[in-house]
């Protein structure tokens, strides 16, 4: 009994004892590393190049639309291309940087995950050791107290000391509690950041499309032209209407089973019915193709368990999904879906878009009635006009039936983003590719 209280009275009144707590807050939550700090500065740096670069393509885009102000001459096209070409290339050079930001941004994400479960892990054992040593104290008397005490001031300091640490003791759980609520946010940041960076790689891929597409066009108006105003006019009048030049424009769609003609019928009758300008509803779901390479080769039935719908498509779109094939009597286990983006062998983003307009099954739930009312049955994502009207009651909610550039770009970032606003070079990028695109497509509708 005595040794006992001797032992207690030590433990209790022990600067070890009572810097315990400190010790593990201190050690959990500390400030982070000089490294994350270098990491934010690279993140700010890159920020500001992208900001300068956007600045300038803002240049170029004011050049372009004075080009398209004037009467169309070869002079004016080759103008008008040669300034496209050095906003698409500027382009390329601000998503490189957003790539390589969106890149930084993960590992630092994937950083801080690292720390909190590091830290988590390495302080319960050491947490659950004083809950024990607490315990043990909880369960002696006052009588043992007082008799461990040799005076008054000695049990009322032991006492003391017993309160602060339950209290030090219930502020490390707390802590721990926001560190895991922290741990929680950083993990749902990081699945964002992998979408994103899937979407700038895209983006990416597009507008070297469109630069290789520039290129080509600017090269063949001059061979075909010889430098003659005369035989540039002649190629103009000749060039309307032409669906072989529409094919080379929608060059995505196809690849995704979506044909030239089927494009200009589908298109054209969803933009009516909503209001909206059909070159601008191709060009959109070109982009939107180009963006999604993936598209329909998960969820086969001769794809493998790793690229099942379950384990490709966020949770939240699951019963969605199963809502969806069930109402059409599809087989959920063989209807295809898109993929989700590897790089190096890591994943990026989820999968599970549905048809041609890539929606994901929580989203067109949003949409499937209004669609049903247009076509006149049910609505079905993986059929063609079905898909196209989809997208078209989308833009149009998002202000596009204005048919102004400012309506559409912002229909376009809110497609893009959800927002109408965003102002970051990825949804800049996405609603200039869609400008260009449409009024390449104006041209041969």
């Amino acid at each position: 009994m005595q040794n006992d209280s001797v032992k207690f009275k030590k433990i209790i009144n022990s600067k070890g004892f009572c810097s315990l707590l400190f010790a593990l807050y201190f050690l959990l939550f500390a400030p982070g590393l000089a490294a994350d700090a270098a990491i934010e500065d690279e993140i700010s740096e890159r920020q500001q190049q992208i900001e300068e670069i956007q600045r300038q393509i803002e240049e170029y885009q004011k050049q372009i639309e004075a080009n398209q102000s004037q009467a169309r001459t070869l002079e004016s096209e080759i103008n008008s291309l040669n300034t496209q070409i050095k906003q698409i290339e500027l382009t390329i050079r601000s998503l490189e940087l957003s790539i390589n930001q969106t890149s930084s941004e993960i590992s630092d994400t994937e950083s801080k995950i690292t720390d909190a479960e590091d830290k988590i892990t390495k302080h319960k054992e050491a947490i659950a050791q004083f809950l024990k040593i607490t315990y043990e104290n909880d369960q002696r008397s006052l009588t043992e107290i007082i008799l461990s005490n040799e005076n008054l001031s000695d049990f009322f300091t032991a006492l003391n000391n017993l309160r602060v640490n339950h209290e030090k003791l219930k502020t490390v759980i707390d802590e721990m509690k926001s560190v895991k609520a922290d741990l929680e946010q950083h993990q749902e940041k990081l699945e964002d950041k992998r979408s994103e960076f899937e979407r700038l790689r895209g983006l990416e891929a597009v507008e070297r499309s469109s630069l290789t597409g520039a290129k080509g066009t600017k090269n063949k108006i001059l061979k075909d032209t010889k430098g003659q105003e005369k035989k540039f006019q002649e190629l103009v009048v000749k060039s309307k209407k032409n669906v072989e030049a529409l094919r080379a424009q929608v060059a995505y769609l196809e690849l995704n089973g979506v044909t030239a003609e089927e494009a200009i019928k589908y298109g054209q009758l969803a933009a009516i019915a909503t209001g909206i300008r059909p070159a601008f509803l191709i060009a959109v779901l070109e982009v939107e193709s180009g963006l999604g390479r993936n598209v329909g080769k998960c969820n086969r039935a001769e794809d493998p368990p790793a690229k099942h719908w379950q384990s490709i498509m966020h949770t939240r779109d699951h019963q969605p999904f199963q809502s969806i094939t069930s109402r059409l009597g599809l087989n959920i286990d063989t209807t295809a879906v898109s993929c989700p983006q590897y790089v190096n062998g890591r994943r990026y983003g989820w999968g599970g878009a549905m048809g041609a307009a890539q929606f994901i099954p929580s989203t067109w739930i949003a949409y499937e009635d209004e669609v049903s009312r247009i076509v006149g049955r049910m609505a079905n994502p993986w059929n063609i006009e079905d898909a196209f009207t989809a997208a078209a009651v989308k833009l149009a909610r998002a202000g596009a039936t204005a048919k102004t550039r400012a309506a559409e770009v912002a229909a376009s970032k809110a497609y893009y983003s959800g927002k109408s606003y965003c102002s970051t070079a990825p949804c800049n990028s996405y609603a200039n590719a869609i400008q260009r695109k449409a009024a390449e497509i104006e041209k041969n509708l």
